[in-house]
């Protein structure tokens, strides 16, 4: 098939989906709209369809979540008589844990499209809709905004499976979660690959209409808000609090890193310092002797690069001095996400020595990854420890795919990440200084290439611009913030500097913290340390 014809076809298939879908639909007020609207098609048999390449169109799972009538109809009710909400929608979330208060919770949520500007800039652009889901707890309750910076339903949009911020089961809040803009079913543009509204301030945006909106409802709003998130959720918190400094009475980012350039080195140093591992060099040093080991041999680095070729089998290297390269850089990015997601202690046993086999070194150190169960770790651990890096792990930046030629063709939770990181984020590199002389100039090259590359997308980079300008803003900035890092985050090597702090901002460092809000396993002084913060705030009164 011709690939003009194959578009074709693609986005016919994609269209069908989009007629069926009320939150795909972007218009205007007065329907002179850049966006035209879907077309209506008959429905197709499935909603999941395979669009070659192993590629599908992901349901949207609100159109198959069964509505329930164990709500409260003054919910309903109120959220429909708010000016540009639409399509309210009572379900039930996934009965889950709660690791904070340890009891099983089952919630009833509502969903609703808010018709968002496409551009706050230029209100006549027209609107289109943007996903939100809210919990109640109590109209006097504190309300925690979730401020997510992907889809609302991580990859299959499944709505009964969305989670909740740890701080909400804290302050037992209410919580309101609003999709980002061009994840998901929110598409300003609709199914192109144009990103000219994808940006930290547009995203504000929209977050400060829907609050201003959802506090005029009277639903929730009575008592005190504080907006969250972890990852790059958490850097959607910062940008809030930059853009709207006086809007949340506490903003909570956790684990956020502000990058100034597209090979921020910072991350990776992080997790090559002492700070990472709780000031214990001895462990710094068995990490780093696994590295040199490895580096060091080439009889072991052909073999561990067989392995890896063997293992790997879709991906196309050519020689054995292209598979040893391939599997260095697997090692450098295993390295981080263990670090990322994993506890040391976890796998501190599994560390390979020198004269190890094989076998040591391939299998517990360069393919074990967030992915691993580690040695000692309890099932239930391991389960909700690898569901949070499923949510927050980016998808493989390598290279260009079909998958990010045109949203028609397939919509990806990641791409509008990686297309925001080129634009404006920033995003990390690998520390070489520490093992370069091992290296051979081409693995050097090779290695130190930029992880992403802006051209994949079409798109410009700002050259820090937006960060720099944000870090500036935050210093000058008088709102109540806690910025809460994990001592072995990899992620914290980016966190914001001292320097930059506004007057009633603070950090609090998690020992041993990875990259999550698990405040549950945090010890007594770190978790006093919050209360009292959050208690001085009236949050806890």
């Amino acid at each position: 098939m011709e690939f003009k014809n194959y578009i074709n076809k693609m986005m016919m298939l994609s269209v069908a989906i989009v007629a069926m879908s009320m939150t795909m639909v972007s218009c205007s007020d007065n329907d002179d709209n850049p966006v035209a609207p879907p077309v209506e098609l008959e429905e197709p048999e499935e909603y999941v369809i395979e669009v070659g390449e192993g590629m599908t169109m992901p349901e949207n799972m609100f159109l198959t979540v069964p509505a329930t009538t164990d709500c409260d109809q003054n919910v309903v009710n109120a959220l429909k008589a708010t000016d540009k909400v639409t399509d309210v929608k009572a379900f039930k979330l996934n009965t889950r844990y709660d690791f904070y208060n340890e009891e099983m919770v089952s919630k009833t949520a509502y969903f609703f499209n808010y018709k968002q500007d496409i551009d706050h800039n230029d209100p006549s652009k027209g609107w289109f809709k943007q996903q939100c889901v809210l919990t109640v707890a109590g109209k006097d309750r504190p309300t925690v905004l979730h401020t997510q910076g992907y889809a609302l339903g991580d990859y299959d949009n499944d709505l009964q499976m969305i989670g909740e911020p740890a701080l909400v089961s804290v302050l037992e809040a209410n919580c309101l979660q609003v999709e980002y803009r061009y994840f998901g079913w929110s598409l300003p543009e609709g199914y192109t690959n144009k990103w000219n509204y994808l940006d930290a301030k547009q995203q504000s945006g929209d977050l400060h209409a829907i609050v201003t909106a959802i506090k005029q409802s009277g639903v929730v709003g009575n008592g005190k808000w504080l907006a969250t998130g972890v990852s790059k959720n958490g850097m959607t918190t910062a940008d809030y609090a930059y853009c709207y400094p006086n809007e949340m009475d506490a903003y909570v980012p956790f684990c956020a890193p502000f990058h100034t350039s597209l090979c921020d080195i910072r991350p990776y140093t992080r997790i090559l310092s002492k700070e990472a591992f709780d000031e214990d060099t001895e462990k710094l040093e068995k990490v780093k002797a696994a590295f040199v080991n490895l580096f060091s041999d080439k009889e072991l680095q052909l073999e561990c690069a067989k392995k890896y070729r063997d293992g790997h089998p879709s991906v196309d290297i050519s020689s054995d001095e292209e598979a040893i390269q391939i599997m260095k850089k697997a090692t450098f990015d295993n390295y981080y996400t263990r670090m990322m997601y994993v506890a040391f202690d976890r796998w501190e046993s599994m560390i390979p020595k020198a004269g190890d086999s094989v076998e040591d070194y391939y299998f517990n150190f360069i393919v074990a990854d967030d992915k691993t169960q580690y040695p000692g770790e309890p099932d239930e651990l391991y389960y909700r420890r690898k569901e949070l890096a499923d949510i927050l792990k980016e998808d493989s930046i390598s290279g260009s795919s079909p998958h990010a030629l045109t949203r028609a063709i397939f919509i990806h939770r990641h791409w509008p990440y990686l297309v925001q990181t080129c634009k404006e984020m920033g995003y990390f590199g690998i520390d070489l200084s520490w093992v370069e002389h091992l290296l051979t100039p081409a693995e050097k090259d090779f290695l130190s290439r930029p992880l992403i590359n802006p051209e994949t997308y079409g798109v410009t980079y700002d050259n820090g611009k937006y960060v720099k300008e944000f870090l500036e803003g935050m210093k000058q900035s008088t709102c109540n913030m806690m910025f809460v890092y994990g001592m072995q985050d990899p992620w914290t090597g980016g966190q914001i500097p001292d320097d930059k702090m506004g007057v009633n901002s603070r950090k609090l460092f998690i020992r041993n913290g990875t990259h999550n809000d698990f405040i549950d396993m945090w010890n007594q002084s770190e978790k006093a340390e919050l209360f009292k913060w959050l208690d001085s705030l009236g949050f806890l009164e």
